[in-house]
């Protein structure tokens, strides 16, 4: 199993030369995330937290996205 994260805002402020402020008031709404928000880094340890406990014992060979829904799939 593998827990896919997202970006990060400090992040990606980062690499598209932006303040975060100014980040995160104009880019999770123009990537249309599903949840309006990126993804928190504690949400992702949480997420791999799981995948390494025996919680998720029956779960096998996936790929579990953490990116709040900026990739479209069921």
């Amino acid at each position: 199993n593998w827990g896919d994260p997202g970006g990060y805002a400090g992040q990606l402020a980062e690499e598209a030369g932006m303040r975060l402020d100014e980040f995160l008031a104009h880019v999770p709404a123009r990537m249309g995330i599903t949840t309006g928000r990126l993804t928190e880094p504690e949400e992702t340890a949480a997420l791999v937290a799981f995948l390494a406990s025996p919680l998720s014992g029956n779960l096998t060979g996936a790929d579990y996205l953490a990116d709040g829904g900026v990739i479209k799939t069921v």
